[in-house]
């Protein structure tokens, strides 16, 4: 079931945050059914450079892995745009783990699907690509892009962002010469450097 948030309740889910009530990410082992999606969006307290992102994302690599979720984020000027999927539960507490990072001064949750049958982005534990890789704009869309403004803290429509997600990661994962879909491969491989893509 795809549960597009309301403006309402996304300001309600984001007082949660604020309050640092993690209640609603708590589910009774009878409604946990199927592969939880969660898509959602982050800010950055201060500017990373490249390799502590890199770092960062490696590290978030190897806990996925252990849970056995996995995810793809896109990132430009400190804001990030991040899928996660897997079991039900384990998703929900690395996402509290997540929004407890202080790293963090935004989070936004953009979209949700509960009782997902395949990994959208199953081929990384965790893999982040650079939005501001002129080479994936040129190729993709044939023509260059700047987006300074494109994950900037606005209301962003879940078809947006996970159509956003998508090209990026088909693009990634043509780049790293490995299959986007599972059927001929392990999900939630570790990335290499090489796989994450920038200038």
């Amino acid at each position: 079931m795809l549960c597009i948030l309301s403006s309402d309740f996304l300001e309600y889910l984001n007082s949660l945050v604020s309050m640092l009530t993690w209640e609603w990410l708590k589910v009774s082992p009878a409604e946990r059914t199927g592969m939880l999606q969660i898509v959602f969006r982050s800010q950055l307290t201060r500017l990373l450079s490249y390799v502590e992102i890199q770092r960062l994302c490696l590290a978030a690599a190897k806990n996925n892995s252990k849970a056995g979720v996995t995810g793809f984020a896109v990132e430009c000027g400190g804001a990030f745009l991040v899928s996660i999927e897997g079991d039900a539960r384990e998703v929900r507490e690395m996402l509290n783990r997540i929004i407890q990072d202080p790293r963090h001064d935004t989070f936004d949750v953009v979209c949700c699907e509960e009782g997902i049958e395949r990994r959208r982005f199953g081929t990384w534990a965790m893999n982040v690509m650079f939005l501001d890789d002129d080479l994936f704009w040129s190729r993709v869309f044939g023509a260059d892009f700047s987006c300074d403004q494109l994950l900037s803290p606005r209301k962003m429509e879940p078809a947006f962002a996970l159509g956003l997600l998508s090209m990026a990661y088909q693009y990634a994962c043509a780049q790293a010469e490995m299959a986007s879909s599972l059927s001929s491969g392990r999900a939630g491989r570790l990335p290499r450097i090489r796989h994450m893509f920038r200038r």
